[in-house]
């Protein structure tokens, strides 16, 4: 017989495919091309590619982990089952902070946008004091459509992906159809450092996929339709922004949009970048086509993450690991209400407190990157744990989770000094956070996931110059470990800490173990 409180499952292929479309296509692709060309110039579509391939091979370690292990609030479940309470607590607190304040950016971006039509909601990527009563009151509405029932929040998902998909193919398609290719040229004017740090910026467009996994307890069939789900989803994503990407680049019209000749430094500026370049292009209908896909892509993406945000806590109480009262379900829909509410109440707390968008997405970025770490570290483990023939399988588990495990350090650090050290910080607050509503013992077999966050700080602050960003502090990179020698240094600790958490929790997956 099943528990009054189990969740239901109600949602199957297509709406897990809008749940990830929808959580990944929000504001990144609206907002990030202008930021990234000015650090990159055209060779930002490199770091578009590069981070796509990095990102698919990240999904599609969370397809195995979800079709094998279907646990709401797979990105901190699943990693606890490989790696126990402490660090499943740690990673889950990290991801929390990631999902909740990342929902504070996306919903802020969305009234950011309704100013074009609204002058008196945002100046600039600043919410007024009627943006943030508009953006909190957005909140709260994506909120209750969420406790009435995850089929309601899906169904909502559908719409909204359709209806930021057409204005990103009209975008695509006039782009590539008038595209300049004088505009490719100098085609990489601040070298790899400038590929690198696009590829930093460009991660927070393609977050997200993890939430394929999130609601495994509530998808039908998850063994099947969580793999099917993810590769349609990041197919679709990735497509959709190298197509957007080139049609950006080929559009821009320097004199148009009151920039100097090839001034690729400048034009992170623009506050709309794909719609400045088609009204810099006269294709002013095209501009409000865009910003009004922008509005609907960004309203998809905040009602997708609130219902992710809220497994978070409700996943983590049902293990004991965190308030019991968040581990409740709503007596008719059968949704984790209380948790909900309580991840929208921090949200609200960032949005007043922070109401500009490049802060807040920059903040909630660096957080997510270690959940992900966690995630490649859990797959040749969680495989050794399984007798497993049949299902979706990744081949060499051990080479690509360390792969996945090397790319997202990588990538942690290339987001750049101080927010590597904001990111620590953070995440390490979950210690103590641990200890007050927790109910595990830090142990020996711990001690990696600490040298780790720290570890990946230190190279941060002596690595290369070039990768700071917005440094609000006195301290910059010292620079005593350059490129490419920091490149090498970031493989030579992965492969260290990924040996020494391996041992640690239960020991190196061979393929011959028999257990494959």
């Amino acid at each position: 017989m099943k528990s009054e409180t189990e969740l239901k499952k109600e949602i199957g292929l297509w709406g897990l495919v809008s749940l990830g479309v929808g959580g990944i296509i929000g504001s990144g692709i609206f907002s990030m091309p202008a930021v990234m060309g000015s650090v990159a110039g055209p060779s930002y579509i490199v770091a578009v590619v590069l981070v796509g391939v990095i990102s698919l091979l990240l999904a599609l370690i969370y397809a195995e982990l979800g079709a094998s292990y279907p646990l709401t609030g797979g990105p901190y479940s699943i990693p606890r089952v490989a790696l126990g309470d402490f660090a499943g607590f740690t990673i889950g607190w990290g991801y929390f902070l990631y999902a909740f304040i990342g929902t504070a950016a996306i919903i802020d971006i969305f009234v950011t946008y309704a100013g074009f039509y609204f002058p008196s909601l945002s100046k600039g990527l600043t919410l007024t004091p009627l943006g943030i009563t508009v953006s909190v009151a957005m909140l709260w509405l994506f909120t209750l459509v969420n406790v009435i029932g995850v089929k309601w929040g899906t169904n909502f998902g559908i719409i909204t992906t359709v209806g930021k998909i057409i204005p990103l193919a009209i975008f695509g398609v006039i782009g590539l159809f008038m595209f300049n290719p004088d505009n490719l040229t100098p085609f990489a004017p601040f070298g790899f450092s400038g590929i690198g740090l696009a590829m930093a910026f460009d991660f927070w467009a393609f977050t997200g996929f993890e939430g394929v996994v999130i609601p495994s307890e509530e998808v039908k069939e998850p063994e099947k339709n969580i793999p099917r789900a993810m590769v349609i989803t990041m197919s679709i994503v990735i497509a959709v922004y190298v197509i957007i990407s080139l049609a950006f680049i080929g559009l821009l019209n320097w004199s148009g949009l009151g920039l100097g000749w090839k001034d690729w430094g400048s034009i992170g500026n623009l506050s709309s970048p794909l719609a400045d370049v088609s009204r810099a292009a006269g294709l002013g209908l095209l501009a409000s086509g865009v910003t009004l896909g922008a509005i609907i892509s960004t309203a998809g993406a905040g009602g997708d993450w609130v219902l992710f945000q809220g497994r978070i806590p409700y996943a983590m109480a049902k293990d004991g690991l965190f308030m019991k009262v968040m581990g409740k379900t709503h007596s008719r829909f059968k949704t984790p209400y209380v948790a909900l509410i309580f991840a929208s109440l921090l949200t609200m707390f960032i949005q007043i407190l922070i109401p500009n968008f490049p802060s807040v997405a920059l903040l909630a970025s660096i957080t997510t990157l270690i959940p992900y770490a966690a995630a490649s570290l859990s797959l040749p483990l969680l495989r050794s744990k399984i007798n497993k023939t049949k299902g979706f399988r990744l081949p060499s588990p051990s080479f690509i989770g360390f792969l996945g495990f090397f790319l997202s350090t990588l990538l942690i650090y290339w987001a750049s000094w101080p927010w590597t050290l904001v990111g620590a910080v953070l995440t390490l607050i979950g210690v103590a956070v641990m200890g007050f509503f927790g109910r595990v013992s830090f142990r020996r077999k711990d001690i990696w996931l600490p040298v780790y966050i720290i570890g990946i700080l230190l190279i941060s602050l002596l690595g290369d110059k070039n990768f700071v960003f917005q440094n609000f502090l006195q301290i910059s990179p010292i620079g005593l470990i350059s490129m490419p020698y920091d490149i090498l240094t970031i493989t030579i600790f992965s492969a260290v800490v990924y040996v020494w958490a391996m041992r640690a929790n239960g020991g190196i997956y061979y393929e011959d173990k028999g257990s494959s």
